[in-house]
């Protein structure tokens, strides 16, 4: 069965991209620029797994992951696997994205194998 991949990201090169190389993966990739479209998404269609940019406008990554994390127990539905990643550095952004149950953190730019060995990695639950 095919999963499902939302990618969340303000940034239209980094969206464009990770949608390329994760459909040459045979994986269904759905993009969306910010947090409202997101959640929209969310409540509409099942994913398996988000990737999800830590900085964005109006409603940040960390932010939109409570969301989510609401939006699924208020359904009663499990959470849905994330990856953050950021082209900011820093030290408690990592610690906040772990706490709330980030499966993994990729500093931009980052290396696709190592985008895509992270994806099957999280994916593989199955």
């Amino acid at each position: 069965m095919q999963k499902n991949i939302l990618v969340i990201d303000d940034d239209p090169l980094v969206l464009k991209t990770i949608k390329k190389v994760l459909e040459r993966e045979r994986y269904s990739v759905e993009i969306v620029k910010n947090a409202s479209d997101a959640t929209e998404k969310i409540r509409n269609k099942e994913f398996d797994l988000l990737i999800c940019d830590v900085r964005m406008p109006e409603t940040d990554g960390i932010e939109l992951i409570k969301q989510v994390k609401k939006i699924k127990k208020d359904e009663n539905k499990l959470d849905i696997p994330t990856i953050f990643i950021t082209g900011y550095a820093s030290e408690e952004t990592p610690i906040k994205a772990y706490d709330l149950g980030a499966k993994d953190y990729i500093l931009k730019p980052f290396d696709i194998d190592k985008l895509i060995e992270s994806v099957k990695n999280n994916l593989a639950y199955d």
